[in-house]
């Protein structure tokens, strides 16, 4: 990146019609202030910036925002565009400036961006108190200083985030943070081109890669002890990884990199299952007789605690702990920052492992005049541009370890569970979480527990979905995909016992103008709430058992 970095951010009425366009250009700060009704201002910004050829400018979060009024504009005036990273990176041919998201570069909203750098951080403005410019009167100067503040401390935010990556690893910012990690980790600590892509065996690597567990003990529970693992997944880079080719073996459960296995997981010895497996398109940990793919350490695991496995197939290669040294030093380095910076650090660490089980298998954006039969899903108002798969089974790409990503989580889940067993009594776990009536041991390193929270009672009703009674007597609801709604601790009894229930949104926030745009009223905000008929446990009243495979 040069000395300055252009930036650019855009304001609009309830999120959907534009009003102003700042833009700092390295040098200068300008603004671009919508005059009336029929004042197009993304048009006479882009006119501006069309002297700039060849620039690269960003904005925080342009692919979910930005780069929209961006695209809906150049393809309102006929402009041709292409679509390098999808939306967080928009190709303005005719002038080649390119409209970048530097959320994707930090992975943190700028407020905590301004506050890890030290820089002048964003001033306050009430969105929803927004009006157009002519009718702001005094305020139309404190809106303006709000705009440029924007715009030049995301450029400072650059500027600072590009000197820490040179001078700690000789790297500049890639297009997001997962690739910059991966850039730094091979310039410094270990070169790419040195670990086997196992291409030819990748199937049965994919095969023996699994997420997190997530699951769901007992529904109910009183004076429970929350605690998370610190850096679980970083925590497991002093791992040995795979990093040779990779070879058939004969079985020998006491080696290898990872197999095919038959297994019986005694119904009557196990309440937390210690294998992963899909069933029914859901991960889950069962008991009973199956058969998959598995990394040798969960598997070696699993037979330790009494798990009878019958390998059938096995893959083998050359191991040695190559993310160590790594992760030992974005953890110093994650030490001696403030607590915003630490975040950032964290997420650059935790991204190295994820990049390298990246899929070839992605989306890219076309032109309708390049459709193919079948391929419609328009991405813009105008429905000219479509976001389609994008089969790359055939693409060499340097970072795609696959063997890594698998070794790394099967680590993390082996910790994980045999932290749970020490904890006996567990009602709820999250990849990294464990809800105990238990007192555990606690500490600040990389893989030790940290204490979260207490909770007087708790109402687990599925995978991240429950609620718990803190010792000040709040209410704390945890609701992926339904945070919006605010549920009463009378909401989640009657949920145990597997009634229906109708709530109301908690809060409107952003989306209170989406929705009265939509013609919907705020008092007809009504949501019923259906408790699931899925899990990855056998659900009881309230404790739940594995589910038994045959």
């Amino acid at each position: 990146m040069d000395a300055q970095v252009p930036t650019f951010d855009i304001e609009a009425l309830e999120w959907v019609t534009p009003i102003a366009v700042g833009f700092f250009d390295g040098k200068e700060y300008h603004e671009f202030i919508k005059i009336s009704e029929d004042h197009d201002v993304i048009w006479s910004f882009l006119q501006y910036l069309s002297k700039f050829k060849g620039i690269r400018v960003y904005a925080h979060n342009a692919a979910a925002y930005d780069n929209k009024f961006i695209l809906d504009c150049l393809t309102k005036h006929d402009e041709e565009v292409s679509f390098p990273s999808g939306l967080g990176s928009l190709l303005w041919m005719k002038y080649n400036i390119r409209f970048e998201d530097s959320y994707l570069l930090l992975g943190r909203k700028l407020a905590l961006c301004c506050e890890a750098f030290n820089v002048p951080r964003k001033l306050e403005w009430k969105h929803d108190e927004t009006v157009n410019p002519w009718l702001m009167g005094p305020r139309l100067e404190e809106f303006s200083a709000y705009l440029k503040r924007d715009c030049l401390s995301l450029s400072a935010v650059l500027v600072a985030y590009a000197k820490l990556l040179t001078d700690n690893f000789g790297v500049v910012p890639a297009s997001t943070i997962a690739l910059t990690a991966v850039k730094a980790f091979d310039k410094r600590f270990f070169p790419l081109k040195d670990i086997s892509g196992c291409d030819d065996y990748e199937t049965f690597i994919r095969a023996s890669t699994y997420g997190g567990r997530n699951e769901v003990y007992k529904r109910y529970g009183e004076k429970l002890n929350f605690y998370d693992v610190r850096r679980m997944y970083m925590s497991c880079y002093d791992a040995p990884v795979p990093i040779g080719r990779m070879r058939w073996v004969s079985p020998n459960i006491d080696k290898g990199s990872l197999a095919e296995a038959k297994v019986w997981v005694d119904p009557k010895k196990f309440f937390i299952g210690p294998l992963p497996y899909r069933h029914n398109g859901r991960l889950c940990f069962p008991v009973g007789e199956f058969k998959g793919w598995w990394d040798m350490i969960e598997i070696q695991n699993a037979a330790k605690l009494g798990t009878d496995v019958t390998i059938t197939r096995q893959l083998d290669a050359d191991e040695e702990p190559i993310l160590k040294e790594f992760g030992e030093v974005i953890d110093a380095l994650s030490r001696s920052s403030n607590p915003s910076m630490s975040k950032i650090w964290k997420l650059f660490g935790l991204r190295l492992s994820g990049k390298f089980g990246q899929h070839r298998v992605s989306t890219e954006i076309k032109h309708i005049k390049n459709l193919e039969d079948g391929e419609y899903n328009p991405i813009d108002a105008h429905e000219v541009y479509h976001e389609v798969l994008a089969n790359r089974s055939h693409y060499k790409s340097p970072y795609i370890k696959p063997a890594i990503n698998m070794r790394i989580r099967a680590v993390a889940r082996v910790r994980h569970l045999n932290r749970m067993l020490e904890a006996k009594d567990v009602y709820y776990c999250d990849t990294d979480s464990i809800d105990t009536t238990g007192e555990l041991a606690t500490g600040p390193n990389p893989g030790d527990l940290s204490y979260v929270d207490y909770a007087e009672r708790a109402y687990f009703i599925n995978g991240k979905f429950y609620g718990y009674v803190d010792k000040s007597g709040i209410l704390r609801q945890k609701t992926a995909g339904y945070r919006d709604y605010q549920l009463s601790e009378s909401d989640f009894k009657r949920v145990l016992k597997g009634e229906e229930i109708p709530v109301t949104y908690r809060r409107i926030g952003d989306w209170k103008s989406v929705l009265k745009g939509m013609g919907v009223k705020l008092e007809e905000q009504r949501f019923t709430y259906k408790p699931p008929d899925s899990s990855n446990r056998i659900m009881g009243t309230i404790e739940t058992s594995p589910i038994i495979l045959a």
